[in-house]
């Protein structure tokens, strides 16, 4: 079968690691675990969000308060120690990788990457691009979907993995095609991608309005 890319915006690991908001998350964690469980070779890449999704809270008067998460990566990941650079709207970018595998049941390790932006170097805009999981304006979202197809095949690429699929998850994942359509063409990618919509509702879609 080969090795599958696995692409996702969020991807539960633990409840004390911020990176997933939802049932997109929960499922696409689930996904990895089971696949480390079957020993499917997979590989997934998603973005290391400092500040999470929110926390949601109560005020005396009963206002729902969105608070920012804290929390040190280093407490749950590794740091690769490598990095590249990509273009995001004319900008160059800093990108640095942290991991963490996934041990199954009979021992079969199934590496999990996770991008991050927060470099000095970078502009405040792109350092936000891992900030908050689902935040910002149009063109931070773009960027941010930019970021996770590009940069995750890039990721890939400079981890040694020679990935032989792909596997997407919802339309966040779509720059990844055409990352992936300069070495494998256009053809390749359709027979070798899969993808899955895991919320068939308008809303649960971004839109732009150009």
């Amino acid at each position: 079968m080969g090795l599958i890319g696995y692409f996702s915006a969020e991807i539960g690991l633990e409840s004390d690691l911020p990176t997933y908001s939802g049932g997109l998350g929960v499922l696409a964690g689930d996904h990895v675990k089971s696949a480390a469980d079957a020993e499917i070779d997979l590989v997934a890449v998603t973005l290391l969000y400092r500040k999470g999704y929110c926390l949601q809270k109560l005020d005396q008067l009963g206002n729902q308060i969105d608070q920012s998460v804290s929390y040190e990566p280093s407490d749950f990941l590794e740091n690769t120690n490598q990095s590249f650079s990509m273009q995001i709207h004319n900008e160059s970018v800093h990108v640095d990788i942290w991991k963490k595998e996934i041990i199954g049941s009979t021992g079969h390790r199934v590496p999990v990457y996770f991008i991050d932006t927060n470099h000095s170097s970078n502009s405040q805009a792109m350092k936000d691009l891992t900030g908050h999981l689902y935040g910002g304006d149009d063109r931070n979202r773009v960027c941010q979907e930019i970021l996770l197809g590009v940069g995750g095949v890039r990721t890939f690429e400079l981890m040694e993995h020679e990935i032989t699929g792909m596997h997407l998850n919802e339309g966040h994942c779509t720059f990844a095609l055409l990352e992936k359509a300069k070495s494998w063409g256009r053809e390749e990618v359709r027979k070798r991608t899969l993808f899955t919509t895991h919320t068939p509702v308008p809303a649960g879609h971004d839109r732009f309005e150009w």
